[in-house]
């Protein structure tokens, strides 16, 4: 059973930061099993932790125990593609201002942190190099971050060997790994013994407050496939070591990491009358519906962002931008709610906001809603209703996709002595 908080999203204009979501992977009897948190996110610029927990959301049931997962910490640094907007968010969890724009967000965190459900936490970061104890070269040696298993101390005040419970993690992984050269080592940076910078991290707070606490790190000198694996790797091994029952839909490979990170059905949408695929979407889409207020958008990947940058408004997947929507303002209105369509000579009920496939044709029938099919052109209509349309008679330019072929059906309601408001959006896909 899959719990989801913060799961509608309201469009973020101003530059300030964003709440973070919190998605809770339960059995269906959750109760007195231990939580594992895992946490990704807090330096935007480190994308193979949040799109490891996107991938955990979405393609792992938890059957016996209980996982939860913030994917995205510091939503606006990731929007970004910035370690921190406002300065390190891994530096602020000893002592914090309360004037400190991101205050709320880690007061928030050290909530979840603290909860008595929560057993374990699991901090996923992207570090330079590989490390090793000894210096190597500039690539590996002691001070890179890259591929180790990172604890603040060696035992939790006597009674929980700390090195024990992640050293079961690193065995885990280093019998999964790709490349000798990936090999996991675990890293103490004994905290406690003078480490300033590290006395202000998430893990040292969460250690001090008696909770096991252990930061997985992928080296950025690996593609991001890569580092997803090893991330996907440290999770699956502290869910083993909490005797967390668990499966995947999906093989543990490369190949399938690749297609899970570009996934066909990744989607968003848009006050429940808009469904845009983002898969293979173009770069830039003009003139595309949008009300100046009241905009909310969720999608079934959660690290799918709508914002508004400058003048556009954008949609990334993490920090990689998938399209510029170029904005025509327009009032909306709801009282459409489904919409009758011949497809393929068969007639059939299709509620707006709707992705539909197609083989050859599509009419719409009259009804009292003006209809622009977007890449139709004919002088002298105004409104596509009663017309046979096939993919030979829209123009490849107005497509949404690189392949050119989903097309946009825009319903505008009319009344009269008022401008057309847009009631939704039907996506026609031509499949092959």
């Amino acid at each position: 059973m899959r719990f989801l908080i913060f799961f509608i999203f309201i469009l973020f204009i101003s530059a300030k930061p964003i709440n973070f979501s919190l998605y809770k992977l339960d059995s269906n009897n959750p109760s007195n099993k231990p939580a594992l948190l895992v946490i990704s996110g807090i330096q935007g610029d480190e994308p193979g932790g949040f799109n490891a927990t996107s991938i955990l959301i979405k393609h792992y049931k938890v059957y016996d125990g209980s996982v939860w997962v913030v994917p995205n910490l510091n939503q606006y640094s990731i929007l970004r593609n910035n370690r921190g907007i406002y300065g390190d968010m891994n530096r602020k969890f000893a002592k914090l201002d309360k004037s400190d724009p991101e205050y709320q967000i880690v007061q928030d965190i050290k909530k979840i942190i603290l909860d008595e459900n929560v057993i374990k936490i699991l901090h996923l970061h992207d570090g330079s190099g590989f490390y090793r104890e000894d210096y190597i070269n500039n690539m590996l040696n002691q001070n890179r971050w890259g591929n180790c298993s990172v604890i603040d101390q060696g035992t939790l005040f006597e009674y929980n060997d700390l090195n024990d419970n992640i050293s079961q993690v690193v065995e885990y992984i280093n019998g999964n790994l790709l490349d000798e050269l990936h090999r996991y080592r675990v890293r103490n940076t004994n905290t406690a013994n003078g480490d300033i910078e590290q006395e202000k991290s998430l893990t040292y707070f969460a250690t001090i407050n008696k909770k096991m606490a252990f930061a997985n790190e992928a080296s950025k000198s690996l593609p991001l496939n890569q580092r997803v694996y090893y991330h996907l790797l440290s999770i699956e091994g502290m869910m083993k070591s909490m005797n967390i029952k668990f499966e995947r839909d999906f093989n543990l490979d490369i190949k399938s990491i690749d297609k899970l990170i570009n996934h066909e059905d990744t989607n968003i949408v848009i006050n429940d009358i808009i469904e845009l695929p983002l898969y293979n979407i173009k770069p830039v889409i003009n003139h595309f519906p949008i009300q100046k207020e009241n905009i909310d958008f969720y999608s079934n990947t959660p690290i799918v962002w709508l914002f508004k940058d400058e003048k556009n408004y954008r949609i990334k997947h993490g920090n990689k931008n998938l399209v510029y929507l170029k904005p025509f303002y327009t009032e909306f209105d709801y009282s459409l709610k489904n919409v009758n369509i011949i497809i393929d000579n068969n007639e059939i009920e299709i509620p707006i906001g709707t992705i539909i496939s197609i083989k050859d044709s599509f009419e719409i029938p009259p009804l009292p809603y003006r209809v622009n099919v977007i890449g139709y052109y004919k002088d002298g209509v105004d409104s596509e209703v009663g017309i046979k349309i096939k993919k030979k008679d829209l123009m490849d330019r107005f497509s949404i996709d690189k392949d050119n072929k989903k097309y946009r059906i825009e319903f505008y309601k009319q009344t009269k002595g008022q401008k057309d408001k847009f009631a939704g959006m039907i996506i026609v896909d031509f499949k092959d």
